[in-house]
């Protein structure tokens, strides 16, 4: 091979590497607020559930933590203490403040039975890193 050819190679090679350094210098907010909160149920059956939450750091300072109902479903006990019920939406609010890194736990528990297959919630929190609106879905 000629100069010009292997020079023609390294300019191609380093130009896909600077690309590629762009990239993910511009991804990385996206990932470091990808894994700020994650939350798994525990246990979902139809008058009880109970919701995990991984909390990354550097910690939000508030969680905001959205349990959905189906219609007709009504909370009889939380740990934490929930912070509000909305009958109509079918929603369940809990608020909390200064948060630690670490594994929380929420329990919720129905009065009337529900349809397990049908809650889900979401987990909103604000990126210490960005300052922007994380939500998570957990299903």
């Amino acid at each position: 091979m000629d100069r010009t050819k292997i020079d023609l190679k390294i300019q191609r090679i380093s130009a896909a590497l600077l690309a590629l350094l762009v990239f993910c210098l511009c991804s990385l907010p996206q990932v470091q607020a990808a894994g700020i909160i994650s939350g798994r149920y525990l246990s979902k059956t139809d008058t009880e559930l109970t919701l995990e939450i991984q909390v990354g750091a550097p910690a939000p300072v508030t969680l905001i933590i959205i349990q959905h109902l189906p219609p007709g479903t009504t909370p009889a006990a939380a740990e934490p203490p929930y912070k509000k019920y909305n009958a109509q939406k079918g929603e369940v609010r809990w608020l909390l403040r200064n948060v630690e890194a670490g594994t929380l736990t929420v329990q919720l528990q129905l009065q009337s039975a529900g349809q397990a297959d049908k809650l889900h919630a979401e987990i909103r929190c604000m990126d210490p890193a960005t300052g922007k609106l994380v939500t998570t879905q957990v299903r």
